[in-house]
């Protein structure tokens, strides 16, 4: 079978179809009620670095200078959207929660333009549909937050998209467009950058998609681009790598392509310039190489190869088995795509050996089908090397594949359903039910919690399953401790009493900083605990990473831990930590590390054993150890009570 029949034909009457405006706006408003509904339940928790996230830009807003004033080892671009979205709405997890929701659509109506491009309107709004949903897998919870990946992804997908539209073959007039869409692609991939450093590998795409192309079309197109044409124009004429072209023929080839990279890169140093002007402006600079980049290159090589190849198996396994419909379209668009290349060779030789210069109207609708498919796959072999740097496979991580995944699943799905109808009976049935229970177990698999959080939320109680959900544990156990570090009453916990941000009002974040009652310190990796209690941060250190040099996801691990960095460096880190406390003065300490690794406890270190001697260590509550500062405890204040 042709391989342009496994995917939906370029005509007139399925573009009007799907691509009437009122049924498109139809389809979004869908893709957005779906997205609220899978995503909304989730609004009452904190999910793995949110804390750091809410923290890093409420103290931004308290007129904090990132990285210089604030410990921050991700790009600026996270952090400054959270500000600006609390100084808009108010620091709220709803606020994030929906801004979300409709980022997810965003991202979705991105996606549409891309599978429009590439193949027909349908393939598009299959490929927004897709995305709504797969975007809410994958560790339910861990993906429903705002994180540096799912931000990534919208200029990310669109940086991708503007690059490939430089790509088009425009009538001669058109060609100035391709300069500026290969500008804005280098600009959307340097704000993807400045959220999260994989963003650079659409770079590399757009480069294996210029060599690619060398052996694609060099004709030009006769008039204006069509929006109902996918990737190149029906009248280019093709004329593969291995045909005779001129040497002159080649230096302008080569010239455009340059022209194009430069064009690209242009737009990357403009969009990165206003982040540069702010490291400068608050000389923060300095700060923001030694805990973005200088940490992070040794962050990335922390790992040893058997853990890497280790974590990769597992999480990939997983990822793809539960999100199985990606994996067989996948695998669809991979074979179709191998054959048709197999396939354009030998027509190739028989075209020259007949003379042939032009292929037929059928050969090109192939052709053009085959370069969509070649560049999904590089954008997705791309992405996948940018989502393996480091060596970590967490849940968050694989959104940097998702949009490229959904694209080759929308494009599988209608090619699989094309090449159906010539099946028999029998085993069209046994593929329909065999994609339909791969897509159930998704859907059970991770939306079970989903249902379940919504009908906690309508009966006003929590269930046993909730009750014993991870992240409902370790959300309970840091409002516990933030509500004694609050003083409230001591219940069996307290912090349910009036919802997940009941403790905030009247704490210093509605108020001007009045003591030391206002500020808390946290040693450890839970800066959520600031945000449930609304207290200040008694330190720039929001992580003790740069404190004691050992990563945030390994340094519960008892012995199996390693410094990064060299003890001086630590050293001097904790001697500016003593000074921001001995400036602030918090009430109350909490040690979340000593909990689970004597060696890296707060008392475990020679420059902040002085300083606490001033607490009185208050026993555990949860997995913390609280340390009260002696003024406060009502020994000291009777010990040091004035004789009437």
């Amino acid at each position: 079978m042709p391989e342009a029949t496994l995917a939906e034909p370029h005509t007139e009457s399925t573009d009007k179809q799907f691509g009437d405006r009122r049924t498109v706006i139809k389809w979004f408003a869908v893709i957005l009620a779906v997205s609220f509904i899978l995503r909304i339940a989730y609004s009452g928790h904190l999910y793995q670095d949110d804390g750091f996230w809410f923290t890093a830009a409420e103290e931004m807003l308290r007129g904090k200078v990132l990285y210089r004033e604030i410990y921050f080892d991700k790009p600026p671009g996270l952090p400054m959207v959270y500000a600006v979205l609390f100084w808009i709405f108010g620091a709220h997890i709803l606020t994030i929660r929906m801004f979300t929701i409709f980022y997810s659509t965003a991202i979705s109506a991105v996606l549409y333009l891309f599978g429009s491009r590439l193949y027909s309107k349908r393939t598009g709004l299959l490929a927004a549909a897709l995305f709504t949903f797969f975007s809410t897998t994958s560790a339910s919870g861990h993906v429903q937050g705002l994180n540096t990946d799912f931000l990534m992804a919208l200029p990310y997908t669109a940086g991708a998209y503007a690059l490939v539209l430089s790509r088009l073959h425009f009538a001669k007039h058109w060609r100035a467009h391709r300069m500026w869409f290969a500008f804005a692609g280098g600009a959307l991939v340097g704000l993807a950058f400045q959220i999260n450093p994989k963003g650079i590998f659409d770079f590399l795409f757009f480069a294996l998609l210029l060599i690619a192309a060398r052996k694609w079309p060099v004709g030009e197109a006769k008039g204006s681009p069509s929006q109902s044409e996918p990737l190149e124009s029906a009248d280019v004429q093709f004329a593969s790598a291995s045909s005779q072209a001129s040497p002159a023929s080649e230096r302008i080839a080569l010239a455009a392509w340059v022209a194009l990279c430069a064009s690209a890169i242009a737009g990357f140093i403009a969009s990165a310039l206003p982040f540069l002007v702010y490291l400068l402006a608050t000389h923060s600079l300095g700060a923001y190489w030694l805990y973005v980049w200088r940490w992070g290159l040794k962050y990335v090589g922390y790992r040893t190869t058997s853990a890497v190849i280790e974590t990769s198996l597992r999480y990939n396994i997983g990822f793809f088995a539960l999100n199985n419909t990606l994996l067989i379209t996948l695998v669809f668009v991979a074979a179709v795509t191998i054959k048709g290349i197999r396939r354009l060779s030998r027509e190739e030789r028989a075209r020259r050996a007949n003379g042939m210069e032009v292929a037929s109207g059928a050969g090109r609708v192939a052709r053009r089908v085959l370069r969509s498919d070649i560049t999904l796959l590089i954008w997705f072999a791309t992405s996948y090397a940018g989502l393996t740097v480091g060596g970590r496979f967490y849940s968050h991580y694989f959104f940097q594949v998702v949009p490229s995944l959904c694209l080759i699943g929308s494009r599988g799905l209608i090619g699989i359903a094309t090449a159906m109808r010539s099946w028999k009976p029998g085993l069209r049935r046994a593929a329909i039910s065999l994609l339909t229970i791969g897509f159930c177990i998704t859907v059970v698999r991770f939306h079970s919690r989903t249902v379940t959080l919504a009908l906690d939320w309508v009966r006003g109680t929590r269930s046993e399953a909730t009750a014993e959900w991870f992240h409902e544990r370790l959300n309970r156990e840091e409002r516990i401790v933030a509500a004694v570090v609050r003083g409230l009453p001591d219940r069996e916990d307290p912090a349910d009493q009036g919802g997940p941000e009941a403790m905030r009002p009247g704490g210093p974040r509605t108020r001007a900083a009045d003591g030391s009652a206002d500020y808390l310190f946290v040693w450890g990796y839970r800066p959520d605990i600031y945000y449930w209690s609304g207290l200040l941060p008694a330190s720039r250190y929001l992580s003790t990473q740069p404190l004691t040099g050992v990563p945030a996801d390994v340094h519960y691990f008892g012995n199996d831990y390693k410094s990064l960095v060299p003890d001086e460096v630590t050293a001097a880190a904790r001697i500016e930590l003593v000074r921001d406390l001995e400036e602030t003065r918090p009430k109350y300490i909490l040690d979340e590390i000593g909990f689970f690794n004597s060696d890296l406890s707060i008392q475990s270190y020679p420059e902040l054993r002085e300083f606490m001697k001033g607490y009185k260590p208050k026993g555990a509550t949860g997995r913390f150890f609280v340390y009260l500062r002696k003024e406060f405890s009502k020994g000291y204040r009777e010990r040091h009570a004035k004789p009437d």
